[in-house]
């Protein structure tokens, strides 16, 4: 009987390893940008779709991952995530693999769903909130949040399971800004919710072996700036 022999730490770590024997190496892929519109309904905006810029985002993503090898492509079951991870996962003949887990942060889950946020505060009240949540840095300061380690817990779990499923290959993951910011909070040891300014398709990269994870890359945006020079507010 044959075991796989351990990876070290130093190959865990080399951006120029041969192979992943042994280990998974992660692609967090945020979504494209998604259509809102102001004072969008808060039901509509929690699984708004890609907007016009967002299928351009996800197909240049998906043209720069083209020549990779990727094993597996997993996806949240959100539109703009499912979208975007299709768009990486057709290159490689792949059908993307659902994980409810990996679906967003309800920042409005307590608030009513048919009503836009300036129907329930003024822009004076919204803009006094955001700079609170700015300040913070968590997402404990929006009033209407869904509980904060609830999903914390979960997002790490389904990422954990999905680094053991992918040993021995390179993954991506479609997912959110929220995911990915609790996933880096998890493994910095950090009590803030938001540590970057995560951009639409940009990748983030982690490697995995046994218990061990390390950081090779966050928020690369490189593939989107030959097609955006700005971003709107309101899509950030």
């Amino acid at each position: 009987m044959t075991t796989t022999p351990r990876v070290r730490t130093i190959d865990l770590e080399n951006p120029f390893a041969a192979s992943f024997e042994g280990m998974c190496e992660i692609l967090l892929v945020r979504h494209g940008e998604q259509k809102f519109h102001e004072n969008i309904k808060l039901g509509d905006a929690l699984d708004a779709p890609l907007s016009e810029m967002g299928w351009k985002q996800a197909r240049a993503v998906g043209e720069r991952l083209a020549p990779a090898r990727i094993g597996m492509v997993f996806v949240s079951p959100m539109r703009r995530a499912f979208d975007t991870g299709n768009e990486i996962a057709r290159h490689h003949n792949l059908t993307p693999v659902v994980r409810d887990d990996l679906r967003e942060i309800d920042l409005w889950q307590k608030a009513p769903q048919d009503k836009g946020l300036l129907e329930l505060y003024s822009k004076d009240e919204l803009a006094e909130i955001y700079r609170h949540v700015s300040r913070s840095r968590k997402h404990s300061a929006y009033p209407h949040v869904e509980d904060v380690d609830s999903f914390r817990t979960r997002v790490v779990a389904a990422i954990d399971r999905i680094a053991a499923e992918g040993i021995g290959h390179r993954v991506v993951v479609a997912c959110h800004g929220g995911v990915i910011n609790a996933y880096l909070s998890h493994m910095f040891g950090s009590h803030y919710d938001h540590l970057v300014a995560v951009h639409h398709t940009s990748i983030t990269v982690v490697r995995a072996a046994d218990t061990r994870r390390a950081v090779l890359t966050i928020n690369d945006y490189s593939h989107v700036m030959a097609i955006q020079s700005h971003r709107g507010d309101i899509n950030a």
